[in-house]
């Protein structure tokens, strides 16, 4: 079984992001263009070149190697075509000084998050900040931002667009960067990393429904977050969401791929010390009166881990903290559907049913597919077959991941 496509995007997500930080720490972030053009170009010629001759001893060397070459091959043309001079002074003082800075940059830890912070920059908007994070350091394409940030893939590729611009022309030396400006710049941080995770958790377009390697690149870099803002309970909080998440993926799926709902776990699967670490950033949170986002759903989280079934779920409290959460964001018609989640299992089905149909979606795919599917479970367990049909039937429709549209099909059977 040929499996180097595999390997190929798995070292893509892995370590595309890497690959950018250092070469834009040598080559600067004007050439950000030709940088991104450099990583996609090589994992192209890796599918190709690992399918017939087979996957190098040390991939993520010989990713490194090809990427840095063909980067300076586009320098150099460029500087010949365009007469470039600070191209050539560039290309000529990293070759005599810095022959292959590749060993150094892969060793240093911090690299991606010195670009976690020049993605920062202070005259992007904070929207911006994430999208061109997400598309530069964790290598999302567009149908990936436009479904994290629940936004319009034209949007999506303006923002992308501008921000690269500015980037380009504004961003410092990334090697003057260090831990101290990523603390400064944690709360936007920790946004992009809780988006990152997120998507990996429940993956746009990959088939196996969980990008693991999307989650755990997103938990290693907030743990590294961690390190540069010790102090910070929002960091604390994010690293509990993290690890609980992480902690439940053997259960999540069966080993043919279909979703296991949370009601249908089997919950001797999670993986009690990842559990026992997500507690402990818990404490540490509780401990500092932070009281956002992040916390709140940390607590949601810690109510299912520590029920040792379904049925014992606290659902009452669960239900309260999505409605302090919604009093932070009132606009988010997702924690709006997830309150009316834990309502119905609070209280019963039938008294979210009203609210239900009030809610309206903008079009967007990801939320038009919860809201159809949460309105097919709630009639569903009302008894409302028709209407549970139906909504099921316009879900369907709606279901951007083929998992999804699998479970869809098992409640419909299921009626």
């Amino acid at each position: 079984m040929d499996t180097s496509g595999q390997l190929a995007a798995h070292f893509f997500r892995e370590h595309s992001g890497r690959m950018v930080a250092s070469l834009a720490r040598v080559y600067g972030m004007e050439h950000l263009d030709a940088i991104l053009d450099a990583v996609q170009d090589t994992f192209e010629t890796a599918l190709t070149h690992w399918r017939y001759h087979g996957p190098p001893h040390h991939p993520r060397a010989w990713l490194s190697r090809v990427a840095r070459n063909k980067l300076i091959n586009a320098l150099k043309h460029a500087s010949r075509h365009h007469h470039v001079g600070d191209t050539e002074a560039l290309l000529h003082d990293v070759s005599t000084t810095d022959p292959d800075p590749w060993p150094a940059d892969e060793a240093n830890t911090d690299g991606q998050l010195q670009l976690l912070v020049a993605c920062c920059h202070p005259a992007l908007g904070e929207r911006d900040r994430i999208i061109i994070t997400l598309h530069i350091l964790c290598g999302f394409g567009i149908p990936e931002l436009a479904n994290a940030l629940q936004m319009k893939t034209e949007a999506v590729k303006k923002a992308v667009q501008r921000s690269k611009a500015l980037l380009r022309q504004k961003t410092p030396n990334l090697r003057q960067l260090n831990l101290a400006d990523a603390a400064r710049q944690s709360p936007t941080v920790c946004t992009i990393l809780y988006l990152v995770f997120n998507e990996g958790y429940k993956a746009t377009r990959n088939a196996k429904g969980i990008d693991f390697d999307l989650c755990y690149e997103a938990l290693r870099l907030a743990k590294l977050l961690h390190t540069a803002a010790p102090a910070e309970a929002e960091v604390d909080a994010l690293l509990v969401l993290m690890f609980f998440g992480v902690a439940r993926f053997p259960a999540r799926l069966v080993a043919y791929g279909d979703w296991i709902p949370l009601e249908d776990q089997n919950r001797s699967l999670w993986d009690q010390q990842l559990i026992a670490e997500g507690f402990r950033y818990l404490d540490q949170a509780q401990h500092s009166g932070y009281a956002g986002n992040y916390y709140l759903e940390a607590l949601i989280a810690s109510h299912h881990c520590a029920a040792p079934d379904f049925e014992a779920t606290d659902w009452k409290a669960i239900h309260h903290l999505y409605q302090l959460l919604e009093n932070l964001e009132p606009a988010s018609t997702l924690i709006r559907l997830n309150r009316l989640i834990a309502k119905s299992y609070a209280i019963g089905p039938l008294p979210v049913i009203t609210e239900l149909e009030t809610i309206a979606v903008d079009g967007t795919p990801g939320i038009a597919f919860l809201l159809a599917a949460t309105k097919a479970h709630v009639y569903q367990r009302a008894g409302n077959t028709t209407r549970a049909r139906a909504a099921y039937e316009e879900a369907l429709s709606l279901a951007q991941n083929p998992l999804d549209s699998q479970l869809i099909r098992k409640r419909m059977e299921a009626i």
